[in-house]
C-alpha cells in the first residue's frame, strides 16, 4: 500500500504497551516507571499493592504486569493466581530481591511468564524486562489473534453450514455481522455498497446489510440516517476502492473534514475496509466499526476475514442467481427439468403438479421415459440418446402420459443438453397442453359435424340443381314438342322450316341442361360432347338418309365450359351445321362435316369446317344481313371471342374464346 495515502496505515507503526507495575516500594516502582516509559514503548501505571492492582486491572487496559514477589498484604503469588483466574493469558513477570530458587520455581508454578532477579545495575535491568515484555506482549498479541481468527473462522463455519441448507442469504449475513462484532470487539458492522442504496426499488434485495450494537446506539437506536452516514463515508474514501487491499481510516490519522465528521456523527475512532466481490465484480466491502484505535490487522485477522469476504461474496452471487434465475424457475407454470446419467437431479414444483408425484417420489425413483405413456418411450428414449450423442441439438416432442389418478394428459416436451462441472446434463421444459389438446378435439368434431351438415347441404343443393336442369330441360322439351305439333298442324312449309330452326335451337340449350344435371360437379359440361349430341340431334331432325352427311367432333383435351358459354357456342353451332345441312351440299345432299377443338394459352378455338360449295363470293359476315350470321356475331360477343369465315373446298369457321372458370367445382 501507499504510506502516504489517506487511512492507510502500515504494520510496522510501534504501538505503546500499558502496563501496570506493583511493588510496595514506591521509589523503587517510580524508578522502574520512570526508565521502562523513557524507551518510548509503555506507558507504566504504579500500584503500592494487591488490591489497588486488581481494581485498576478491572477498568483499565492493561496488557502486561510486573509485580514484586514480596509484599506485606498479598504477595506477588497471590496477585498472580487471582490475576490468573481472571486473565488467564495476560502477560505476567515476577520481581524479586530474593535469588532463591524455590520461589523461582513456584512463581512459575502459579503462571508466572518470567521470573526475575532485582540487580544492581537497574539500567541493565530495565532492558532486559522492556525486552521480556516485549515477547510476552507480542506473543499474547499473537495467541488473541489467532484466537479471535479461530471465533472468526467458526462463525463463518457456521454461516456457511446455514447457507448452504438454503437459509437466507441477508438474514444470515445480519447474525454473522453480529458475530464477528462480538468476536472482534467492533461496535457495528456493514457489507454491501451503500453508495447504491439510492438505487433501490420496493422488493428489490439490498445492496447493504447493517448491524449495530446496543452500545454503538444512541438511545437504543441507530445513529440517525446511518445508511446515509455509511454512503457519506463510502463516498469520502471511494479513492481507495479501487484498491484490492484492505485499508483502514483510523480518526487523527490524516482524516479529511468530511471522514472525520462521519467518524464523530458514528461516535467511532477506527473503521476497517475489506473489498467484497460478487461474481467477477466488486459487491462493496465488509466495513467493521471500532471505538477504540486501530491501526493494523494482524495476519491471523486479515486471513479470518478475508475468508469472511470471499464466503460473503460467494453467497451473495449464490442469492443473486437464485433471486434472478432459480426463483423464476420455481414459480414457472412450465415443467422445468435437469438429468444426468439418466436421473433427475432437479425438477421445479410445476414439474411434479404435472404428474401429480412428489418432487421427492420423481427424483427417487422416476426416469424421464417412464413418465410416458408405453407408445412413447422408445421415442423419448431414442431423442434422448440422439441429444446425448450430439447427433441432434434439441428435441420437441408431443407426448401421452398418465397423471397420478389415471387420468391421461398431453403434453409438450422440450430437451436440449448442457455442459455441467464437464459432465454432460440434460434440459428440458414440459408443458401440460391438455386442455388444448381437449379443445382441439372438440374443434375437430365441431369442424366434423360442420363439415357432414355442409355435404348434407351441398347434396341437397346439388339435388335441387339436379331437379331445376332435369325441370328446365322437360319445358323446353315441351316447348319444342308444342312447335312441333304446330309445324304438323301447318301445311305452310316455310312456317315448317322455321318452326324446325326454332326447335332445334331450343334443343342446343336443352341438351345442355341436360349435361349438366349428369355430371359431377353441375357447373361445367364438356364442350366436345355436347357439340357432338346438338350435330347429331339436328341430322336427326332433318330426317336424312344415313350415311349422307358425315359428322365428326375431334379435340386434343376435354374442354369444360360453363352454362354461361356452353349455350353461346351451343346456339353457333346450330346455325353452323343447320346452314350446312340446307346449303353446302345442293347437289346429291352428301358430305361431311369436321369441328375440333384446340386450347392455347387459356383460349379455345373451335374450327368448324363442312366440305360443301363454299360461301356465295360476294360473301362478306359482317355485311351479310341473314339471322343467322348476325345470330352467330352476336353470341360471339356474348362469350368475348372472335369468329371469321373463309371458303374454299368448303366453308370453314373458326371461333375463338376464352374460358373462365368462375365457378368452383362442389367435388
Amino acid at each position: 500500500m501507499d504510506s502516504g495515502s489517506t487511512g492507510i496505515i502500515q504494520s510496522q507503526v510501534v504501538t505503546i504497551i500499558p502496563i501496570l507495575f506493583v511493588d510496595d516500594n514506591r521509589e523503587l516502582a517510580n524508578i522502574f516507571q520512570f526508565y521502562l516509559e523513557k524507551t518510548g514503548l509503555f506507558t507504566v501505571h504504579v500500584c503500592l499493592d494487591g488490591d489497588d492492582a486488581l481494581e485498576f486491572l478491572n477498568g483499565n487496559e492493561v496488557q502486561a504486569i510486573v509485580s514484586d514477589y514480596d509484599m506485606p498484604e498479598m504477595d506477588g503469588i497471590t496477585l498472580l493466581r487471582q490475576v490468573r483466574n481472571l486473565h488467564p493469558q495476560l502477560p505476567f513477570i515476577m520481581l524479586t530481591g530474593n535469588d532463591s530458587k524455590e520461589i523461582a520455581i513456584e512463581a512459575l508454578n502459579a503462571g508466572a511468564d518470567f521470573y526475575q532477579n532485582k540487580g544492581e545495575d537497574l539500567e541493565i535491568q530495565v532492558l532486559d524486562l522492556s525486552h521480556k515484555i516485549t515477547i510476552l506482549v507480542e506473543k499474547a498479541r499473537a495467541e488473541a489473534a489467532i484466537q479471535r481468527k479461530d471465533r472468526i473462522l467458526e462463525v463463518i463455519g457456521h454461516t456457511a453450514g446455514r447457507l448452504l441448507k438454503g437459509e437466507n442469504f441477508y438474514a444470515e449475513m445480519m447474525v454473522t455481522l453480529r458475530d464477528i462484532c462480538q468476536v472482534t470487539g467492533a461496535v457495528g458492522a456493514f457489507i454491501g455498497n451503500p453508495i447504491q442504496h439510492g438505487e433501490e426499488l420496493p422488493g428489490d434485495v439490498p445492496n447493504v446489510v447493517t448491524w449495530w450494537t446496543g452500545e454503538g446506539m444512541h438511545n437504543g437506536t441507530y445513529p440517525k440516517d446511518i445508511r446515509n452516514l455509511f454512503s457519506d463515508l463510502a463516498i469520502a474514501t471511494s479513492k481507495h476502492w479501487d484498491k484490492d487491499e484492505h485499508f483502514i481510516l483510523t480518526s487523527g490519522t490524516e482524516t479529511s473534514p468530511s471522514e472525520q465528521q462521519v467518524l464523530d456523527t458514528l461516535n467511532i475512532t477506527s473503521v476497517v475496509f475489506l473489498p467484497v466481490s460478487s461474481g467477477n465484480e466488486r459487491w462493496g466491502f465488509l466495513s467493521l466499526f471500532y471505538k477504540e484505535s486501530k491501526i493494523h490487522l494482524s495476519d491471523p485477522e486479515l486471513y479470518a476475514f478475508s475468508m469472511l469476504t470471499k464466503l460473503a461474496g460467494a453467497a451473495r452471487y449464490r442469492a443473486y442467481m437464485e433471486e434472478y434465475f432459480k426463483n423464476p424457475v420455481e414459480k414457472s407454470l412450465v415443467g422445468v427439468f435437469l438429468i444426468k446419467n439418466n436421473r433427475f437431479i432437479y425438477i421445479n414444483p410445476r414439474f411434479s403438479t404435472i404428474f401429480g408425484y412428489s418432487r421427492t417420489d420423481i427424483i427417487r425413483s422416476k426416469s424421464l421415459p417412464g413418465l410416458f405413456e408405453e407408445e412413447d418411450v422408445e421415442l423419448v428414449m431414442t431423442t434422448l440418446s440422439d441429444i446425448q450423442s450430439g447427433w441432434r441439438e434439441n428435441g420437441h416432442l408431443e407426448v401421452k402420459a398418465r397423471h397420478r389418478d389415471g387420468s391421461l394428459i398431453y403434453l409438450e416436451l422440450y430437451v436440449t443438453m448442457f455442459r455441467c462441472n464437464d459432465s454432460p446434463c440434460l434440459i428440458g421444459n414440459c408443458l401440460d397442453i391438455t386442455a388444448r389438446k381437449e379443445a382441439e378435439e372438440k374443434a375437430r368434431a365441431s369442424e366434423e359435424l360442420l363439415k357432414q351438415n355442409m355435404l348434407t347441404s351441398l347434396h341437397e343443393k346439388e339435388t335441387l340443381l339436379r331437379e331445376i336442369h332435369h325441370r328446365v330441360k322437360n319445358n323446353m322439351q315441351i316447348i319444342a314438342s308444342l312447335l312441333r305439333l304446330s309445324g304438323f298442324k301447318s301445311g305452310n312449309p316455310e312456317v315448317h322450316d322455321i318452326i324446325r330452326d326454332c326447335r332445334n335451337r331450343i334443343f342446343s340449350m336443352t341438351s345442355i341442361h341436360e349435361k349438366l344435371y349428369e355430371t359431377d360437379d353441375l357447373v361445367r359440361v364438356p364442350l366436345g360432347s355436347y357439340i357432338r349430341d346438338i350435330g347429331n340431334r339436328i341430322i336427326l331432325e332433318f330426317e336424312m338418309e344415313e350415311g349422307r352427311i358425315s359428322y365428326v367432333v375431334l379435340e386434343d383435351e376435354p374442354v369444360l365450359v360453363d352454362i354461361n358459354t356452353g349455350i353461346p357456342i351451343g346456339l353457333i353451332m346450330n346455325e353452323l351445321i343447320t346452314n350446312s345441312i340446307k346449303h353446302a351440299f345442293p347437289v346429291d345432299g352428301k358430305g361431311s362435316i369436321e369441328v375440333s377443338l384446340s386450347s392455347d394459352n387459356g383460349c379455345k378455338t373451335i374450327r368448324y369446317h363442312d366440305t360443301g360449295v363454299g360461301l356465295p363470293i360476294d360473301f362478306h359476315s359482317k355485311k351479310h344481313t341473314s339471322l343467322g350470321i348476325e345470330l352467330i356475331h352476336n353470341l360471339t360477343h356474348q362469350i368475348m371471342g372472335t369468329v371469321s369465315f373463309t371458303s374454299g373446298s368448303g366453308m370453314t369457321c373458326v371461333l375463338s374464346f376464352p374460358v373462365q372458370h368462375r365457378v368452383t367445382s362442389f367435388s
